[in-house]
């Protein structure tokens, strides 16, 4: 911003007191807006037309019309970069369309056609949502500078969204016939945790209101709100605070600071992109009888590929894809399968993944083409990413094949076909990866698939992905340490590379955290629910941890006690012990003494 000369100081402290003004009122008005949203769809009955909240809309709208288009102006004359001023333009813009689109709901021209008033005020609400999702990241963006560490920033976000997720489902019409707090902050941390446990029937409590809101939930909880927020304030102001960009790289696993936001920008796009397709894919493969209306088919299939590709596990069906329509419709399970592949596969690795093939396709056009020059990028495919697949391949196969031993004469008899068993086995193999989604009967598992399923569950996704668990990348060095002390050697090695020293002391630290954590929760949930088992327990608190969602069919019979253990036991999970701990503890510098070294008997 450059100030202007002293002939025009006048002007100057004009602007500036018009700017201040406008950071104080458009957030005012955009939270008094957003109530009234909350008001009309959690008191009120969305579809009817409610003259006092279009009075209160219509007289805060014209507000933020004048308000955004003051601060616009004052933009041009504090000589903003380019694209601040278009984003403020386009969010007056958005602002004026928001107040044109209430001028016939308030005048009821469109009450006679339900449909169309519905559209209209979906239109309405989602921009009055946007529009403040964006002045919310300026808030962030513009916060003060002296703040906690990125560790506690990203645990802070998740708190507040699970705070924020238990107020929203407590609203009257986001149930049927309301929820304890106990219950809403027990649904929206298993949204948020991306977890899928629940306590309650979604599909028959949950109205389409609260539906809606756990889908929310579970797109957030997936990429986390600082990643929408740190994008929207980044297009807004063409830049981020160093505090946030530190918070991004620790979130996102990538070693430069320079290229965090590109990498922010490729995850939301990748992850709307695979998901979009999967929608599709998922309307075309479900038959039209599972539907009363094609609206409903629609929400169906964007509500399945979010929590599919999210490893979320929520349903819209009280059984799950158990579901009788569901559960022998084959090529609908391969591309849910699919997706919660592709989610819990990492996007650093996903990422890393697109570049080599982009390179090899690159090198063989130009072979094609005789020319002589070619990309050569040593170590394109770096060790996380091996480490990971190779880890990911190994329990898929592992998985399959002993779901096919282990239930051949069990969950997979109904199930006539070769082709359906395989199916189903590979879904049996896929879904304990942090999915959480069952094809059958989970509480008819033996006990020898539920003791596959707990280790499963335990190692969970690979880092830098929508799931849960100890990763992939800490069991496969755990693995590796392990064979390096079997072979008598003084370091762990793979694919010619050496694991380093304190990436291995990491990787046992979080397993025996993440053991920790699952026995305190087993003990807890056992004081009160002990009547239940210890194979049920066990599975309910690994499922926790892990942020899977299956269960042995315990979870809405658990005391209020035990509820909130497993949501205590899902934000941590989720989260990661390690971060949790860093965002409390201070991290020693660098130690600049060494005290003698003794060799420990074991």
């Amino acid at each position: 911003m450059t100030r202007p000369d002293k002939n025009s100081a006048r002007h100057w402290w004009i602007v500036t007191a018009i700017n201040k003004m406008c950071q104080v009122l458009i957030p005012v008005f955009l939270l008094i807006a957003f109530c009234w949203i909350l008001y009309d769809t959690g008191f009120n009955h969305f579809q009817t037309n409610d003259a006092t909240v279009n009075y209160w809309l219509s007289l805060l709208l014209p507000g933020l019309v004048i308000m955004m288009g003051l601060r616009w102006l004052a933009g041009i004359f504090e000589k903003r970069k380019l694209r601040a001023r278009l984003i403020s333009l386009g969010l007056w813009l958005i602002t004026i369309c928001c107040y044109v689109v209430l001028l016939p709901l308030k005048r009821s021209m469109v009450q006679h056609d339900s449909n169309l008033y519905l559209l209209y005020k979906i239109l309405l609400y989602t921009c009055i949502s946007f529009v403040a999702l964006a002045e919310l990241s300026l808030i962030i963006r513009f916060s003060p500078r002296k703040a906690p560490n990125s560790a506690l920033l990203f645990v802070a976000s998740f708190a507040l969204m699970v705070l924020l997720g238990t107020l929203l489902l407590s609203l009257p019409y986001a149930t049927h016939r309301g929820l304890s707090l106990t219950d809403a902050l027990f649904t929206s941390t298993s949204a948020v945790c991306v977890t899928g446990l629940a306590v309650t029937d979604t599909a028959r409590e949950f109205t389409v209101f609260g539906q809606v809101i756990l889908l929310l939930l579970i797109q957030a909880g997936g990429l986390g709100i600082m990643t929408f927020t740190g994008l929207l304030s980044y297009a807004i102001t063409g830049s981020i605070s160093f505090r946030n960009e530190l918070a991004f790289r620790n979130m996102f696993l990538s070693n430069k600071l320079g290229n965090v936001m590109h990498l922010v920008s490729r995850i939301v796009l990748v992850t709307f992109f695979f998901e979009a397709i999967g929608a599709a894919g998922i309307y075309f493969t479900t038959g039209p009888e599972l539907f009363e209306r094609k609206l409903d088919k629609l929400f169906f299939s964007v509500f399945h590929s979010v929590s599919a590709f999210c490893n979320a596990g929520f349903s819209t069906y009280s059984n799950g894809l158990y579901h009788e329509g569901l559960r022998f419709n084959y090529s609908f399970q391969l591309l849910i399968a699919l997706l919660i592949i592709l989610g819990g596969l990492g996007f650093p690795i996903t990422f890393n993944l697109f570049s080599y093939i982009r390179v090899k396709a690159t090198n063989g056009w130009w072979r094609l083409q005789r020319r002589g020059k070619r990309i050569h990028i040593p170590r394109l495919i770096n060790i996380n990413s091996r480490l990971a697949l190779v880890t990911s391949f190994f329990l898929l196969v592992t998985g399959f094949i002993a779901y096919l031993a282990f239930e051949w004469r069990g969950t997979l008899q109904q199930h006539p076909s070769l082709w359906g068993k395989m199916v189903t086995a590979f879904f049996g193999s896929v879904t304990p990866r942090t999915a959480g989604f069952d094809t059958v009967n989970i509480s008819g598992l033996n006990l020898s698939t539920v003791m596959i399923y707990l280790l499963l569950m335990w190692i969970g996704a690979s880092p830098g992905s929508t799931g849960g668990g100890i990763k992939t990348t800490t069991f496969a060095v755990a693995v590796l340490n392990m064979t390096s002390v079997v072979r008598g050697k003084d370091r762990s090695e793979f694919f010619n590379t050496e694991i380093s020293a304190p990436s291995v002391r990491r990787a046992f630290a979080i397993m025996l955290l993440s053991l920790l954590v699952i026995g305190i929760a087993v003990f807890l949930i056992s004081i009160r629910d002990g009547d239940k088992g210890l194979i049920q327990i066990a599975f309910e608190a690994f499922s926790a941890f892990s942020t899977v969602g299956l269960t042995l069919g315990i979870t809405p019979e658990l005391s209020g006690l035990s509820k909130l253990v497993l949501v205590l036991t899902m934000f941590i999970g989720r989260v990661g012990t390690l971060t949790l701990i860093m965002a409390f503890v201070k991290q020693q510098q660098q130690l600049y003494y060494r005290y003698p070294k003794e060799d420990i008997t074991f």
